[in-house]
């Protein structure tokens, strides 16, 4: 009996720990890194605030984990039909109520936090020309728009990630505002090199979104919910469908071809069905669209750097290192592009992550050095 209790104990701490998704939590604190560089550049970096700020916007993360698994399956969305591992909400071993107690504690723990990381910033730090408590002020009601976003994601009776809204508020608040407000805790001015490198950021982070859409593109288009990926798909689909009308099978087959391995494929072989070059059209419009985030990431990236530290062959070396350390994500982008099977892209999710995360080291590394 005392073997099963504790098996029972260790499989619910399991379940609470897929729950927050550990994997999930380095992405949502490389925007206090690259705010951290910012600030180091400009010379008014503070470790006590990023240290707060990094516990916040992980706060802030698990927030929105627990609140997906709970929203999902609210709505239906957590069945049998589910492409993605079965969450332990779905398997019964947390139960509703159990989550909206652990999300009212999370939700408060980050407010606090939040109220802590404003008090350290603007107690000191550089003077503030229209003064501290307005700018406190402002700051509160931006943290509590945070975890509001992080809640009605999927929470609520007309949850926004369901309107196709999921990716551009990620981009907003883990991307825009996590380094913009970020670098301004610190040294309480804003920048264009750090709006640039909010934007940077924000960009690969959609990008990670996406590949989890993409994933349960069909699934979550037949249970309503609308995302990025599966209107792509749709409009993909419909141009497809557009080009293969009237043509011959062997025409058919040709741009089934060119839609899989690209304009400049040679040969190959495809069954000239419409109904396969609709499906092709409709998953290599989501990967373009992935595509085109990565490479605007990058190019923002080196963008922001030059505006963070100025024109110099230091600044371009720091340039030079962080397209160096944007292997693995782009690595990780040949492999989304490649895999035509939606169904098979979560084992990207992970190498897409870590690899932003990555570029964010090595950013606010180069800001710090140059």
């Amino acid at each position: 009996m005392g073997t099963e209790r504790k098996a029972d104990a260790a499989t619910t701490r399991a379940a609470w720990v897929e729950a927050a998704r550990p994997r999930t939590l380095p992405l949502a604190a490389s925007g206090s890194v690259i705010a951290a560089g910012v600030a180091a550049a400009d010379g008014s970096f503070r470790p006590e605030v990023l240290a707060l700020m990094l516990l916040v916007s992980v706060m802030l993360q698990v927030i929105a984990n627990f609140a997906d698994d709970y929203g999902d399956l609210a709505h239906g969305l957590d069945d049998e039909s589910r492409v993605g591992p079965k969450r332990g909400l779905q398997r019964g071993i947390i139960s509703p109520a159990e989550m909206r107690r652990a999300l009212v504690a999370a939700c408060a723990a980050t407010l606090l936090l939040g109220c802590l990381l404003i008090y350290v910033s603007f107690s000191s730090g550089p003077a503030l020309d229209a003064g501290a408590l307005p700018a406190a002020a402002g700051f509160l009601a931006l943290g509590i728009a945070a975890i509001a976003a992080a809640v009605l994601y999927t929470v609520g009776p007309h949850p926004y990630g369901y309107q196709g809204l999921g990716d551009f508020m990620s981009f907003l608040f883990f991307g825009i505002v996590a380094v913009v407000a970020g670098s301004f805790l610190h040294t309480h001015a804003f920048s264009a090199g750090a709006l640039a490198a909010g934007v940077a950021l924000g960009l690969p982070v959609a990008a990670v979104m996406n590949i989890n859409n993409m994933r349960d593109a069909l699934d979550d288009a037949a249970k309503g919910k609308r995302t990025v990926a599966n209107r792509l798909y749709a409009a993909g689909a419909r141009r497809g469908r557009r080009l293969g009308a009237g043509r011959s099978p062997e025409q058919i087959a040709t741009l089934i071809v060119a839609a899989e391995q690209g304009p400049r494929a040679q040969g190959g072989r495809a069954t000239g069905d419409l109904d396969r070059l609709t499906h092709v059209s409709g998953e290599r419009a989501m990967r373009l669209y992935h595509a085109a985030l990565i490479y605007a990431s990058l190019a923002l990236f080196c963008v922001a750097l030059f505006l963070v530290c100025g024109p110099s062959l230091a600044t371009c070396l720091g340039a030079a290192a962080v397209c160096l350390a944007s292997t693995p994500l782009f690595g990780a982008l040949s492999g989304v592009v490649r895999e035509l099977d939606h169904t098979k892209l979560d084992r990207f999710m992970a190498p897409t992550s870590m690899g932003t995360v990555l570029i964010a080291l090595v950013w606010a590394g180069a800001c710090a050095l140059i």
